[in-house]
């Protein structure tokens, strides 16, 4: 027998000054769809090679754009009932 997975790579967003949950919101749709969720990883994204030597720089677009520098995504692991 074939056992099917379905995973989600999903962050979360900042947008005026509130925290918006992306990716429990999906996991709450998926689930409602008729999935369970087998496991849910959380990715640290500080410190990877993408922004090596620009921490600095990422930071300044953050503070003059009004936007959060996310330092996690999650992996929803999910399996259709």
């Amino acid at each position: 027998m074939l056992r099917k997975f379905y995973l989600i790579l999903m962050g979360d967003k900042y947008a005026n000054s509130e925290w918006i949950p992306l990716g429990f919101y999906i996991m709450q749709e998926a689930i409602k769809r008729g999935f369970s969720l087998k496991s849910l990883v959380v990715k640290d994204m500080q410190n990877n090679r993408a922004k090596q030597n620009q921490q600095q720089l990422w930071r300044y677009r953050a503070l003059t754009g009004g936007f959060y520098i996310s330092k996690h995504e999650y992996i929803f692991i999910l399996r259709k009932k």
